[in-house]
């Protein structure tokens, strides 16, 4: 125990002795969430994480011996048909762990196992669940929309935004055209935070105007580029090249934030400085925010960049087709969420 609290799997199993007692204990599960990854990897990251701990049990006589457990240390059956820690494995699922290697089936919930038999009543609940939310599934109560206002709509002016819009419905009548781009894939190799359990954000580092800017957030729920006001002082860039924009940006609850303008401003993501350059148009705002720019779906469709934030990981074509890496910076992410939570708000920052 430590700090008053008990880790929920300990760090040493008991002997083989008690070993009938704690199954008896453990939950057992009939169907186990399916798997992006063998049990074997799934159960070194576990151990890794100290999320379990491998049990010594003695192999028993007349077994097959080519077969070997990891979990166990020992032989008789493999690790990827051991039993015992397919349940260990499904428990620290369903405590929230190792979610990085559960098997997505095109939605955001993962599988929910049943139990044993031996538990009707909560097995006849969940039917009960199952039903109730298929029902609400039926009916849509209403949309939720996000952050909008910059150029991302076709324009600045109401009639700008009407001409987007039938543009859209002249392109549907006559058939999508075709982009062309590189395959952009996401691997194991792209993990490379320290924390891989993780919901930061994306916070990479930007040359922009030649300068080296850190603390750049990507936010592909923005309709623009906002570069923060103190940012811009610091550039040295002279006011002269700021461009009227007297619209105001409207946040996730109707709030308006005023802008001071707009400037295009040469953009590569990433520090590489060979990296692919682009003229970026940002909107200038003033806020109280831990970061010094945001980058919306603009500047992303512009990079036809794709982001993983799972691998906290930015891909994008390069002019010669090669595609350009940019791994966000967890530590840099985790200390602006922390300062984020410190100011008092004055205006709304996207």
């Amino acid at each position: 125990m430590r700090g008053g609290i008990e880790h929920p799997f300990g760090r040493r199993d008991r002997g083989v002795g008690s070993r009938s007692r704690d199954q008896n204990r453990m939950q057992r599960y009939v169907h186990h969430t399916p798997l992006n990854a063998p049990r074997t990897r799934v159960l070194e990251e576990a151990l890794r994480a100290d999320l379990i701990a491998v049990v010594q049990i003695p192999t028993p006589a007349g077994v097959d011996k080519s077969k070997y457990c990891r979990y166990h240390q020992n032989r008789g059956h493999t690790t990827e048909d051991c039993v015992t820690l397919k349940d260990k494995l499904e428990a620290l699922v369903q405590a929230g762990h190792l979610q990085r290697f559960v098997q997505r089936r095109g939605s955001l919930g993962r599988t929910r196992p049943s139990l044993t038999r031996r538990d009707p009543q909560v097995r006849n609940q969940q039917r009960a669940d199952r039903s109730r939310s298929r029902s609400t599934e039926r009916v849509v109560r209403g949309v939720i929309n996000t952050i909008s206002g910059g150029f991302a709509g076709g324009g600045s002016t109401s009639a700008a935004r009407k001409r987007h819009l039938r543009n859209l419905h002249s392109a549907s009548r006559a058939g999508p055209s075709r982009r062309s781009m590189p395959t952009i894939t996401f691997s194991d190799e792209d993990f490379h935070a320290p924390d891989l359990e993780q919901d930061d954000p994306m916070v990479i580092t930007a040359m922009i105007a030649k300068y080296q800017v850190n603390k750049v957030l990507v936010d592909q729920g923005s309709s623009a580029n906002i570069l923060y006001w103190k940012t811009f002082r610091q550039m040295e860039i002279s006011e002269d090249a700021i461009m009227p924009f007297n619209e105001q940006i409207v946040g996730f609850v109707g709030e308006r934030v005023d802008t001071k303008g707009y400037v295009d401003l040469r953009t590569s993501l990433g520090a590489d400085r060979k990296a692919k350059e682009v003229k970026v148009r940002f909107l200038l705002v003033e806020a109280d925010t831990s970061y010094n720019i945001l980058l919306g779906r603009p500047c992303l469709n512009m990079f036809g960049a794709i982001v993983s934030t799972p691998h906290l990981t930015l891909k994008y074509p390069a002019d010669d087709w090669q595609v350009c890496t940019v791994r966000a910076d967890q530590k840099m992410a985790r200390e602006c969420y922390a300062a984020g939570l410190k100011i008092k708000p004055r205006t709304t920052a996207f």
